[in-house]
């Protein structure tokens, strides 16, 4: 153990005491007997969660519920640069974790649309894990284009947007939203002209095989197979062993909103929204010129935009169609922010049986801690 004293002794230690060289005694050792020296690492007794001023705002995510997921990439650099190399993975990755998740937690996915810098996903979360599937997710997609591409380090950003969808002219307007962004970015045109890997073509329910890329870590050909070291160390016996699948099933569910409405005719009714939204976008522009396709898979992958990122701004958890539904979010959110503060101050104070409010997140699912029931007012309010 680093620490010779017990915290409670523990006086706080500065930068110039650190860097001076000298050593300072713990106060009740100063006017004699044997010195006890301080130690930098000081363990505290019992672990503890975040306390709330070292922390951003909690999330409070509901099962049952339709989601709006914005997940960009560091720095907004162009890591998901549509290149073929790159669609292949990205589509190989969401097939697997998203039939994993549709499998094991019921998960349904909606729409979507991969841009260069970022992703889009509305999607249905039937028992509140969305917060893992993005991680997997990214996980994935990650070590895959590092390797490919000989790199490491951060890939995604931290804090993905994840709003709370409710009505079903939202969920439309978020679907049709999801399709149209590489449009609204002044990329190309039309959607249809987006080389990068979306949902526009997929029909309600067929099931698409992909098949693993055999490029980066999964590729057959390891270099560290054949290295003396490696040999030695045994490592290379391990070479080409993925437990990644050989091939994943790619599908689109149906929303559920609209009921009077059959699968095709919910499909065309997005697409024809989404004509609508193109031309919008046009008359906006002006006879503006699109990037066009060719110029956005010519931008290097590390490349940055100059304009810095917008900090501090909104970050809306949810998106309502009525008065009624957003004021009842509203307090939903409200009460949720004041009960998650004061059950997180009961936690770190040692109380492992307190009851976090419903909706929580991070200490569901880190901690396991006990969670209140869904409240009433998000249930009126869906």
């Amino acid at each position: 153990m680093h620490n010779n004293v017990a915290p409670e002794h523990v006086e706080s230690i500065t930068g110039a005491d650190i860097f001076s060289g000298e050593e300072k005694q713990s106060g009740e050792n100063r006017s004699g007997g044997e010195p006890v020296w301080k130690s930098l690492f000081v363990q505290h007794p019992a672990p503890t969660a975040d306390p709330c001023c070292a922390m951003s705002a909690p999330r409070n995510l509901y099962p049952d519920t339709t989601l709006y997921v914005t997940v960009r990439c560091v720095h907004r650099s162009y890591r998901l640069v549509p290149k073929k190399r790159v669609n292949h993975v990205v589509r190989y990755a969401f097939a697997v974790v998203s039939e994993r998740y549709r499998e094991k937690w019921g998960m349904e996915f909606y729409e979507f649309e991969f841009l260069s810098t970022h992703y889009h996903i509305v999607l249905f979360d039937r028992f509140g894990r969305v917060s893992d599937f993005i991680k997997d997710l990214n996980a994935v997609v990650a070590r895959e284009l590092n390797a490919i591409r000989g790199t490491g380090g951060k890939f995604f950003a931290d804090g993905p947007g994840i709003q709370t969808v409710l009505g079903d002219e939202k969920v439309l307007e978020h679907c049709i939203y999801t399709l149209a962004n590489a449009v609204a970015a002044g990329i190309v045109h039309k959607t249809a002209h987006w080389k990068g890997f979306n949902s526009l073509r997929m029909p309600y329910g067929k099931r698409y095989v992909v098949s693993k890329p055999r490029i980066g870590i999964w590729s057959k050909k390891q270099r560290h197979k054949h290295r003396r070291s490696s040999q030695r160390s045994g490592r290379a016996a391990f070479a080409s062993r993925s437990k990644m699948p050989e091939t994943a099933v790619l599908m689109l569910d149906r929303p559920q909103i609209m009921p009077t409405l059959s699968d095709v005719e919910l499909r065309a009714k997005i697409r024809e929204g989404l004509e609508q939204r193109e031309a919008k976008i046009q008359v906006e522009r002006a006879g503006k010129p699109v990037l066009g396709m060719k110029a956005a898979r010519a931008i290097d992958w590390s490349t940055v935009p100059k304009n810095g990122e917008e900090m501090f701004g909104r970050k809306p958890t949810f998106s309502a169609e009525t008065r009624e539904q957003r004021s009842a979010m509203k307090r939903v959110r409200r009460r949720f922010l004041v009960d998650y503060r004061l059950a997180l101050a009961r936690w770190n104070a040692g109380e492992r049986d307190v009851v976090f409010p419903a909706g929580t997140v991070r200490m569901r699912l880190r901690h396991n801690a006990l969670t209140e029931p869904v409240p009433l007012d998000l249930l009126l309010a869906a």
